[in-house]
Parts: structure tokens; C-alpha cells; sequence
């Protein structure tokens, strides 16, 4: 307790509530959008709706290019200078876009590869990716005025949800489902953005090329790591659907799904944590070491609990997604149940690394995991059988924290 109070968890869990009402809306909307897709459209057609949305979350991490995480220090530092925060954000806003439209031709590339998909599929998907383009959550989080977004982005979560749930798609409903998802919420962002420049009195000021060079160079390691981080949850569900059936397909992208979920909480967990282990570890990297330990504890038990559940409740979970008993589905659910306790140990490892600024060890360790991912992801469709694809996230996560650790461990001196 002693610990507890010296660290002052207050800073934390005022900024994960902030932080929580706005991941909540999203977390509950992808949770609840899961059963009503199964129920009214199959478990097939829930496999096209992940995997576009699979696509579309890959470049959007892409376009995003670690300004979410970068920027966000920039706004805190000149919170006052109008001036300094109108190019910030303008020149964001623009590379963003920039930065998408190189991917936007993989589309093509996605109807070469899965030829049996419409290419209304894919392109049902870009209202996901301008949602992404366009929020300007960093923004908001670095000025500690996410209040502006996050209670209305739960009001339009629920308007989506009531746009899937009462609107009868006959045609394409994979396409509709993501466009439905994306396209109100491009509005809301749309709103925010022009909100935001009235309120803060910003100018429309456009970047210079030199600028937006500067940025693609100064955030290139983050923007792999987080890409890297994407594409090794989308690379096997691409790999899967070339040799799989719908259904199947439909089962894997169900547990997919799932540890998306796990992933944004862990993230939204890590973004609350973040200002706290700065101030920690700027005073004293052993405090950090000290807090790290301590936090590791806290995760073991919520997620080792969580694994629990998932093993032990899986029949329900699945009878409550898709309302039918499927021992497949069931069996995917309990061979993923110990993965997102593997990537919330692994969380803390990757703070460390950004708190000491050894962005270059990142972008190593991101290559040898993408290369990893790939290998395993051939190696488990080409000599496994489909019942086997379950174990894929545990496999790939165990990895995860096994590498990240070995080069924690290697190279952490401050470490107690």
C-alpha cells in the first residue's frame, strides 16, 4: 500500500476515465456489433466485414504515422502558442491524408489476392480509414479537453449500432456493415475538427514540404512498430482466407476480433499509464522499474482472471455472438484464451522502450516479429489443420513478450 500511495495512482485513474469513456463507446460497439452481424447475416459474412476492416485498420495505423503518440507532447509543450499549435495540427491533418492515399491502390491488390470478394467489400471499408485520418484525439488529450469528444463519440456509437441493427441490408451487407460503421462517425470527427479551430482560435495554415519530410523521417520507427504491431494480427487473417471456407474464416475472425478489443484496452491501459511512468522514470528510472514491477502484478491477476473466463465460459460466449451451440468456434475461443494475458505482460515492455527512447530497438524488433509472423502464418495454413488456427494468437503473442524481454533485459541498465 505503502508503494501504492507513493505513486499516486490518482494521475492515472483520472486520465484512464477520460481516456475510458471514450475507448468504451468503441470497445462496446465492436463487441455488440459482433452478434447482431452473425444473427442476421452469418458467421461467413462477419468473416468479410473483418477482414475489410482487418484492411482498412492496417492503413490506418499506416496513415496515422505515430502522430497519435508523438503529437500529443507536442500540444501539451505549447499549449498556449495559437500559432504553433495551427501548423501542428494542419500539417497532421494533411500528411495524414497524404500518407493514405499511397495505400488506397492496395485495394486492388486485395481483389487480386481474394477474388471471390466484390471490390464493394474493400471499398465499403474507406469511411473506417478517413474516421482515423480525421480524429483528432491527440489533439484533445495533449490540451486535457477530451471531454469535447469523448461523450458525443458514445452518442454516435449508438447511432451506429441503431443503423446496423434496424436497417435491412440486401445487397453487399460486408460493404454496408463497415460503411455504416465509418460514416457517421467521419461526421461527428468532421464536427470536432471545425469545433476545435474555432475554440482554440487555430488558423488555417498549410504545411511546408520540408516539414512534412521532417515528420515522415522523425516518426518513421514508431510508425513501423505500430504497423508491424497491426499487420501481425492482419497478415494471418489475409493468409487465412485464401485456404480456409467462409465459416471458418468466420470462426478465426470472431477470436481476431476479440483480441483487437484486448489490444485497445491494453492501449487505452498503457495511454493513462504513460504521463505517470514519464514523470517516474524522468525522476528516477528505478522508480519506474519499481512501479513496472508492481503493475505487472496488477495485469497478471485482472487478465490471468479474464483468461479464466474466456476458457471456462466459452460455450457462452459463443452461444451469445452467434446464438447456436458451435464446438469449432468454442474450441477457437479456449486455445486464444491465454493471448491477451501475453500481451498485456508485454505492454509495459514496449513503455519502456519509448521511455528510454530507443526508438531504433523497436524498429528491430518490429522486422524480426513481421518476418516471424509471416513464416508462422504459412506454417500453420500450409501444415496444420483448420482446428489448429486458434492457437495462433497465443503462439504469436508468447513470442512477442519473449523477444521484447530479451531486449528489455539486454539493454535496460537503468534497471534495478
Amino acid at each position: 500500500m505503502n508503494q501504492l500511495k507513493r505513486w499516486s495512482f490518482a494521475p492515472i485513474l483520472h486520465n484512464f476515465f477520460n481516456l475510458g469513456i471514450f475507448q468504451a463507446a468503441s470497445i462496446a460497439l465492436q463487441l455488440l456489433v459482433i452478434p447482431i452481424i452473425t444473427r442476421k447475416y452469418g458467421i461467413a459474412t462477419f468473416g468479410q466485414v473483418a477482414l475489410a476492416a482487418s484492411f482498412a485498420n492496417f492503413i490506418s495505423n499506416f496513415s496515422n504515422y505515430g502522430t497519435s503518440q508523438t503529437a500529443i507532447k507536442d500540444v501539451a509543450a505549447n499549449t498556449e502558442d495559437k500559432v504553433f499549435l495551427s501548423k501542428l495540427f494542419y500539417k497532421i491533418l494533411i500528411f495524414r491524408f497524404l500518407a493514405s492515399a499511397i495505400f488506397l491502390p492496395v485495394i486492388g491488390l486485395m481483389l487480386f489476392l481474394h477474388p471471390d470478394m466484390s471490390i464493394w467489400v474493400w471499398i465499403g471499408a474507406i469511411p473506417l480509414i478517413l474516421s482515423e485520418i480525421i480524429n483528432p484525439l491527440y489533439f484533445l488529450i495533449g490540451k486535457e479537453k477530451i471531454q469535447w469528444i469523448s461523450w458525443g463519440n458514445i452518442a454516435v456509437k449508438i447511432i451506429v449500432l441503431l443503423l446496423i441493427l434496424f436497417i435491412p441490408l440486401q445487397s453487399q451487407p460486408a460493404a454496408w456493415v463497415n460503411a455504416l460503421l465509418g460514416i457517421p462517425v467521419v461526421v461527428y470527427y468532421i464536427f470536432i475538427c471545425f469545433y476545435i479551430h474555432g475554440k482554440e482560435s487555430l488558423q488555417l495554415m498549410m504545411p511546408s514540404k520540408k516539414s512534412l519530410i521532417h515528420l515522415a523521417k522523425e516518426n518513421f520507427y514508431i510508425m513501423f512498430n505500430g504497423t508491424a504491431v497491426s499487420l501481425q494480427q492482419s497478415v494471418f487473417l489475409f493468409t487465412v482466407a485464401n485456404y480456409v471456407s467462409a465459416n471458418t474464416l468466420g470462426m478465426y475472425a470472431l477470436i481476431d476480433k476479440l483480441l483487437g478489443v484486448f489490444r485497445q484496452l491494453i492501449s487505452s491501459v498503457s495511454s493513462a499509464i504513460y504521463p505517470q511512468a514519464a514523470r517516474l522514470f524522468y525522476q528516477s528510472p528505478i522508480q519506474w522499474f519499481e512501479f513496472k514491477k508492481t503493475l505487472q502484478k496488477m495485469y497478471g491477476i485482472l487478465f490471468g482472471t479474464g483468461a479464466l473466463v474466456l476458457f471456462f465460459g466459452a460455450k457462452w460466449i459463443v452461444f451469445l455472438i452467434t446464438k447456436k451451440d458451435d464446438p469449432t468456434t468454442e474450441m477457437f475461443v479456449k486455445m486464444f484464451s491465454l493471448a491477451p494475458l501475453m500481451m498485456a505482460l508485454n505492454a509495459n515492455n514496449v513503455l519502456t522502450l519509448l521511455l528510454e527512447k530507443r526508438h531504433r530497438t523497436l524498429f528491430i524488433i518490429s522486422m524480426i516479429i513481421l518476418t516471424i509472423t509471416f513464416l508462422i502464418s504459412f506454417l500453420f495454413v500450409l501444415f496444420t489443420d483448420h482446428q489448429s488456427l486458434g492457437w495462433y494468437p497465443l503462439v504469436i503473442e508468447s513470442i512477442c513478450l519473449l523477444i521484447y524481454l530479451v531486449f528489455t533485459n539486454k539493454k535496460s541498465l537503468h534497471a534495478p
